[in-house]
């Protein structure tokens, strides 16, 4: 966490917009497991930057700050989490770790290692007698889970080419096993191919007024020096304002703060009014036009039908 914290903060150093990508895929924690278990606190600072990144709804601003233990702060809807709220929810999978773990202590007691990928391997083979729909990289990701909760351990074995890791029963199996202790997993009920497609599925959900609110913070943040749309207004401050839509400063504070309110509350208020005076289509009106162009439609058919069809021949006809 030390070294993410440390390289993502050199792209705000000028002040300027920027973004930070990290890739994670859970698969990919053994291989770095061994290559930093051998340091004094390697595993463990390895599994706290892994539980930062399974996490899909907790602030990622919030998480970084309660790794060092300093007071926490709102991120105002700069990371993703915040930004674009994850559809996921927080699975009971107790029933299926309980398995999990047996499955190890009858390998062990065989003599026998599993690595993790092995371990999803064996689980996705059973799935059908385990009960389980989890997709493979959810197999991957309760794996993972169970180790960095301690209710399984990675140990490391030496060859003449490499370090292999592999995952054994860990300290607090025998809590997870006797139901004291509960395992929940992360998982996603839909998931896009992309940021943009994300962001355009939930416009198409927004409500005029918000609609509205996301055109301007865009506008807003682009002309206070290229900030994040989201530091003007967070996805749930546009919401509470549409639910709510203020009719003053007082009320507009009580939603989005001092700050922001003295900065944009103007262009806010502004906007809940425009869209409150904008009036919706007449329906009656449009319902009476549709009808009077079907019935038009239907008289030029009609006189089609009456009018009679002459066809001239020549005398060389037959």
């Amino acid at each position: 966490m030390e070294t993410y914290y440390q390289e993502s903060g050199r792209a705000g150093r000028d002040g300027l917009a920027s973004e930070c990508v990290l890739f994670f895929r859970p698969g990919d924690v053994p291989r770095q497991s061994s290559m930093v278990f051998y340091e004094n606190s390697g595993l463990q600072n390895l599994y706290d930057i892994v539980r930062y990144c399974q996490s899909k709804k907790q602030c990622r601003r919030s998480a970084i700050f309660r790794h060092f233990a300093e007071p926490l702060q709102d991120c105002n809807g700069m990371c993703d989490s915040c930004a674009f709220p994850n559809d996921a929810d927080e699975v009971d999978v107790s029933g299926l770790a309980k398995i999990v773990i047996s499955l190890l202590q009858d390998m062990q007691e065989n003599d026998q290692r599993l690595t993790v990928l092995q371990l999803v391997d064996k689980m996705k083979n059973m799935q059908k007698a385990l009960g389980s729909d989890l997709k493979r990289e959810e197999m991957e990701q309760l794996v993972i889970q169970l180790i960095i909760d301690r209710a399984l351990k990675e140990e490391f074995q030496h060859t003449a080419y490499a370090t292999n890791a592999y995952v054994t029963v860990g300290p607090l199996a025998k809590q997870v096993v006797q139901g004291n202790k509960i395992v929940r997993l992360e998982i996603s009920r839909k998931q896009n191919k992309c940021g943009k497609m994300k962001l355009s599925k939930r416009n198409l959900s927004l409500s005029g007024l918000e609609l509205k609110l996301d055109w301007l913070r865009k506008e807003l943040s682009s002309s206070h020096g290229g900030i994040f749309p989201h530091s003007v207004l967070s996805s749930q401050q546009m919401s509470t304002i549409s639910a709510q839509k203020p009719s003053s400063m007082e009320e507009l504070e009580k939603i989005i703060g001092k700050l922001k309110t003295e900065k944009y509350g103007a262009r806010i208020l502004e906007e809940i009014k425009k869209c409150a005076g904008s009036e919706p289509p007449d329906n009656g009106k449009l319902k009476e036009e549709e009808e009077g162009s079907k019935t038009s439609r239907a008289s030029k058919r009609l006189k089609a039908m009456k009018d009679p069809v002459v066809i001239e021949s020549s005398d060389d006809d037959p």
